[in-house]
């Protein structure tokens, strides 16, 4: 027997599957491969769902370059001819952006949708397959719950965004609410989770488990005041109290550790890490961070095989909430810079400097013209001494143990029961190495909550969540209006789905 598989696709400028090629939303028959022989095991049925997972390595990408430079943890300054972009970086970080720049908002776009497509691309094959083979109500579950995470990340940056499912059908799908998004990441999670396997053991490394489907439903719920008007901070406590009560997961005691190169061997790292992005620096590329940060004279300091791009850094006002003392502090590089116990030097084309002491400081000149040793970098993605390559081979974390825990802390605090929010974010203050907290503010919580996941992702959306991010002010940032909350639809989508409508203020 010949089964047809109708599935959706998306417009997208990666190519997601050979056979995935066309400009708009539309249907087609992607296989007709006899349903009794293929798939035929359960790692045949995973290797129908790879593309799914695989997209998660642009999560550090576009989502994380509009992410980062839009809030207060993370500045791209030009540094003479470097890094201008045509003001790209400039629009992200003053929030003056627009539908048609950065490219990386249309990115993000795409990181979302190519994940959802591919999720679907796996749901209608394995839903076709007449096979009986265990597993098979697992993997559903886990593309759902992949699925889930990538509407998630629209939902958070874009609000209204079409839903599309296995089982949608025709061109230039209708735009759903950021509310009806909302809603549908949560009954997608709470379907899913039944199926999911339990555990962080060997077998469940990096796949979808209850454990990441409880964080995720956490974090959703969390954000559910911002998503949908309407806060849930009590139903974010039983999502957090299935990934603690599991026995499954626990801090790390070494902070760093969670990101460091072989992070996969660690079995600390491993409990700590929930749901990861598994860089391997060849079949998983995308774990630049090196790249990004640290300054071109210093790539014989690591025996780098390219030159790193000396870009992203940090504004002296995050650097300097982390205090002395604080284990996580070891996150950033700052002050002079040594190979054998001598400072590195560099020539400045640009001024005419020569031999030039590395020396990284916290202060900016300017968004314009920063010199090449302003501002703070980051280590806390271990660099890899001798890589031979762009990519790192860490596992990055999307969520953590830690969260979980500061999660509920925050549901409880926003709750009126601070005394039991309390021990929560103490525990991990205490890994840090930092004294017990007597009492707690929502500006003390949001602190603790950027000194622990800074550069992961997560600033922009807590910024939000603490009315701190259109309302507050940095260096580079002042007070801006609220639409900016989200990021404008980008021209690009506009152009190729005319059910689509421009966020507000845009």
């Amino acid at each position: 027997m010949f089964k047809q598989i109708k599935v959706m696709t998306f417009a997208v400028s990666l190519l997601l599957l050979t056979t995935l090629n066309s400009c708009d939303l539309e249907t087609q028959v992607f296989d007709q491969a006899p349903s009794d022989q293929f798939p035929r095991t359960e790692s045949e049925l995973l290797s129908t769902v790879s593309s799914a997972y695989t997209n998660l390595g642009g999560y550090y990408g576009a989502p994380f370059e509009i992410n980062g430079p839009s809030s207060d943890e993370i500045v791209v300054p030009t540094r003479g001819p470097d890094w201008d972009d045509q003001g790209s970086w400039r629009s992200i970080e003053t929030h003056t952006w627009t539908p048609d720049r950065p490219g990386q908002t249309n990115g993000a776009w795409e990181f979302g949708f190519t994940g959802i497509v591919n999720a679907n691309l796996g749901i209608s094959r394995i839903n076709a397959s007449t096979l009986e083979i265990d597993g098979k109500e697992t993997i559903v579950a886990e593309l759902r719950v992949l699925r889930a995470f990538y509407y998630y990340v629209l939902c958070d940056l874009f609000g209204n965004v079409p839903i599309i499912t296995e089982q949608s059908t025709g061109q230039n799908p209708a735009q759903n609410t950021r509310v009806e998004v909302y809603n549908f990441i949560v009954s997608e999670l709470r379907a899913a989770i039944p199926a999911l396997p339990s555990g962080s053991g060997t077998a469940q490394y990096g796949r979808m488990t209850k454990g990441v489907a409880f964080t995720l439903l956490a974090k959703t719920l969390l954000n559910s005041q911002v998503f949908s008007g309407t806060a849930r901070w009590a139903e974010v406590i039983p999502a957090c109290d299935s990934v603690i009560n599991s026995g499954a997961y626990a801090l790390n005691p070494d902070f760093m550790s969670n990101f460091a190169v072989g992070n996969r061997n660690n079995p600390f790292a491993r409990r700590e890490n929930i749901m990861v992005v598994p860089y391997d620096g060849v079949r998983q590329g995308g774990n630049n961070f090196h790249m990004r940060t640290l300054h071109y004279a210093q790539q014989p300091q690591f025996q780098l095989a390219q030159s790193p791009w000396n870009g992203f850094c940090t504004i002296a006002e995050f650097y300097n909430s982390f205090p002395d003392g604080d284990a996580r502090k070891a996150m950033w590089m700052i002050g002079p810079q040594r190979i054998n116990g001598r400072v590195i030097t560099y020539n400045d084309a640009v001024t005419g400097e020569t031999a030039v002491p590395l020396d990284f400081r916290t202060t900016i000149a300017s968004l314009e013209r920063a010199t090449q040793r302003d501002g703070v970098r980051s280590q806390k993605v271990e660099i890899q001494q001798g890589n031979n390559r762009t990519d790192q081979d860490n596992h990055v974390p999307i969520f953590r143990y830690a969260d979980v825990l500061l999660m509920k802390a925050e549901a409880l605090f926003r709750l009126g029961r601070t005394a039991e929010a309390l021990p929560l974010v103490n525990t991990v203050r205490d890994r840090a190495g930092l004294p017990a907290l007597a009492s707690l503010t929502a500006d003390e919580l949001l602190a603790e909550r950027g000194r622990e996941f800074a550069w992961e992702n997560l600033r922009r959306n807590d910024l939000i969540r603490f009315d701190k991010f259109a309302n507050g002010t940095w260096q580079f940032k002042p007070v801006t209006p609220k639409f900016r909350e989200l990021f404008p639809i980008p021209t690009q989508q506009l152009a190729r789905n005319p059910s689509l409508r421009q966020n507000t203020g845009y």
